[in-house]
């Protein structure tokens, strides 16, 4: 069957606790992300310690992308689970498997305290922490597009987005708060625990927000499209593989600019320019800040325009044109002065360049298979460039002895996407029923 056809929702909006209820998860996941990021210099040396920084530094960002491995297992199977039993069942699910990971990482003594069982407890934590956001993104997406209006697809769709900004805000700003008051044996000894504890003990609201969520929208699915697990997966790699691959394109030019604009760049600023934790830490408050803000703008600004691929196209075009650049600026002139400045004048284009993106995957696909499709999407695309994109990074610039790498290796990605939405159909003006 075409994917040109979709459900209809609701033609009420969603409350504000509904659409909190779907995007909590994806702020707690990237809170995590963010902090980790942040403190990946601290926790190299606390968990895989080295003679060589650099060579700690790659252990810790290489656990952060082990994460990224179990993506496609969860994609597939709370994918599915999502199609069949709902999205609040997976919603449901999908945090708590958040928490335990968050509450692992929290409590794990070090390499010095127990030995290798330390490093060991951080992989399982990052593991679970893959397996259970591989799900969460398209249950939580899915519900977003579903609920509420046609009209506002592409805002209410943004907020997935405009969360990991948030996310990052709040991570950044603890993490720098935390290197402003505490002193450095006190953040080693510590102080890098906090955030994660917080995140934990933000697990328990999302669960509360959740079980207030309907099982399902208006216009929910036949018991012939909900048989069996093995349908959804036939009907999706048998008639939708193109979509399915191009989608997948598309979020790799999105993922990897935000791994690196908004995750990496403290790391960046820390370990190849120089400058001191405490300030690089506010890099992510003015990342977090833009996306945030931005995000919803552009979002509604493609229900305006009634154009998912525009934005995309003219955003991520100009990003491309900004990346070398701004990163020359940065290492010309070392300072935060710099670059936050440019790092936010990057993310808006980014921000305008994915904010429409989600609503273009989730409207790519039939509802009966929209969750597990945008899941395995999403997935593959984070787990094989989103993931590895800070260790990446890291070694091309101690391979090349270049600094500007990381800003070639986002530009080759972003162009390989915009190749890709240019191959997507346009999707905002489709109102026909799945």
């Amino acid at each position: 069957m075409s994917a040109t056809t979709h459900d209809v929702a609701s033609v009420s909006q969603p409350s504000r606790g509904a659409i909190a209820a779907a995007v909590i998860g994806n702020w707690l996941e990237f809170f995590d992300f963010t902090v980790y990021g942040f403190f990946a210099v601290l926790i190299g040396k606390l968990f895989f310690p080295s003679s060589d920084s650099t060579t700690s530094l790659l252990l810790s960002i290489g656990t952060f992308a082990a994460g990224f491995i179990t993506r496609p297992l969860g994609s597939v199977l709370l994918g599915v689970y999502a199609d069949r039993r709902g999205r609040k069942a997976a919603l449901n699910l999908t945090i708590m498997l958040m928490a335990f990971a968050t509450g692992l990482i929290a409590i794990v003594p070090t390499y010095a305290q127990i030995g290798m069982a330390a490093p060991i407890v951080i992989v399982i934590a990052r593991l679970v922490q893959g397996f259970s956001q591989g799900g969460e993104f398209g249950a939580a997406t899915s519900a977003l597009l579903e609920q509420g209006e046609h009209g506002r697809r592409g805002l209410r769709a943004s907020w997935q987005l405009a969360t990991q900004g948030a996310a990052a805000l709040t991570g950044s700003g603890v993490a720098a708060l935390l290197s402003l008051l505490l002193t450095k044996p006190e953040l080693e000894s510590w102080g890098w625990r906090v955030p994660f504890v917080m995140g934990l003990a933000i697990a328990p609201v999302g669960v509360f927000l959740r079980r207030r969520l309907a099982d399902e929208p208006a216009g929910a699915l036949s018991h012939a499209h909900l048989a069996a697990g093995k349908g959804v997966l036939h009907e999706l790699f048998t008639e939708h593989v193109r979509t399915l691959l191009l989608i997948t394109l598309t979020v790799m030019g999105g993922t990897v600019s935000t791994y690196i604009l908004t995750f990496y760049m403290p790391t960046y600023a820390i370990h190849t320019l120089g400058l001191p934790m405490s300030l690089s830490m506010l890099v992510g408050v003015a990342a977090g800040c833009v996306v945030l803000v931005m995000c919803p703008v552009f979002g509604a600004l493609s229900d305006r325009w009634r154009r998912r691929k525009l934005p995309i196209l003219i955003g991520r075009g100009v990003l491309v044109l900004l990346l070398f650049p701004s990163f020359a600026l940065i290492n010309r002139f070392p300072s935060i002065a710099v670059m936050m400045p440019l790092t936010a004048l990057m993310l808006l284009f980014y921000s305008m360049g994915s904010a429409s993106e989600f609503a273009l995957m989730c409207e790519s696909f039939p509802r009966r298979v929209r969750a597990t499709g945008i899941s395995i999407a999403y997935a593959l695309a984070v787990c094989v460039f989103g993931g590895t994109a800070q260790l990446i990074a890291t070694w091309l610039i101690r391979a090349t002895g270049n600094p500007l790498a990381p800003a070639g290796y986002v530009a080759v990605c972003v162009v390989l996407s915009l190749i890709a939405v240019s191959r997507l159909r346009e999707t905002a003006r489709d109102s026909a029923v799945d």
